[in-house]
């Protein structure tokens, strides 16, 4: 419940914040670590071993992150339910 003022600026304000609050945990959950944190593990040699352990270590994170952007995509869902479309 809005106290006081006009419900609809609110209303226009609180949408705003959610769409904010959502590119951010989407942009979390897309960035990759840079190609420098990743070590490649015992026994990977070179170059190729090297792309190996980033291309892992990069699935894992997306593994990891993956219900961070199902949640965004429910949100979206979810508000879309109220007229409320985020592209």
């Amino acid at each position: 419940v809005a106290l006081g003022g006009d419900n609809s600026a609110v209303l226009s304000n609180v949408v705003d914040e959610l769409v904010r609050f959502r590119a951010k945990v989407r942009h979390y959950a897309l960035a990759l670590p840079e190609a420098d944190d990743t070590v490649p593990r015992e026994g990977a040699t070179g170059d190729k071993g090297l792309k190996q352990a980033q291309k892992e270590k990069r699935q894992q994170l997306m593994q990891e992150r993956k219900p961070l952007l199902e949640a965004c995509d429910s949100l979206r869902r979810d508000l879309a339910a109220f007229g409320i479309h985020i592209q």
